[in-house]
């Protein structure tokens, strides 16, 4: 690969995890407001008006570790972007521990994310187990994408972008 690609590639990862970081922030700041806007449209229903009461209350019940989760991977996915846009030394690191945790958030955010879907789901195990499976798929391709990438940023020209003055 040549230093012009390799540093094409770099710039795209820079500002492609620089976007990352925000829509992470973005999701977290929906996911932080969310639960009162549905508290207050709620109290409009009645009781026997509301089928997708356990739906609601189970996405509010994991929205406040949805909105921790993803507005700390946020900001850490912004910074090391910007760090890996402007090559300094301590954004390649930090990269690939992002990588991994990446693997930590998604399982993590697994069971608020899916709970919603349980209680839509309701007694169906059909649904349920398909959602499951879906989880495993995603989580599968998450290590997969994270060792393809890894197999780009560990290489020596990579590396050497970063030791530059």
């Amino acid at each position: 690969m040549t230093d012009a690609a390799v540093e094409r590639r770099i710039e795209m990862t820079g500002w492609s995890t620089v976007l990352l970081g925000g829509l992470c922030l973005v999701v977290a700041a929906i996911q932080a407001v969310t639960p009162v806007l549905v508290k207050h449209l709620a109290q409009a229903l009645e009781e026997s008006d509301d089928p997708l009461r356990p739906v609601r209350d189970a996405w509010s019940a994991g929205a406040g570790t949805g909105a921790v989760v993803n507005g700390l991977f946020g900001a850490a996915l912004f910074a090391i972007g910007i760090g890996v846009a402007g090559r300094r030394r301590w954004s390649h690191p930090a990269l690939e521990g992002a990588c991994w945790g990446s693997i930590v958030v998604l399982l993590v955010l697994a069971k608020p994310t899916l709970a919603p879907l349980f209680a839509l789901a309701g007694k169906d195990a059909t649904g349920g187990a398909g959602m499951v499976v879906a989880g495993v798929v995603l989580l599968v391709a998450q290590v997969v994408a994270v060792l393809w990438f890894l197999r780009f940023w560990r290489k020596p020209e990579v590396r050497a972008a970063f030791r530059r003055p």
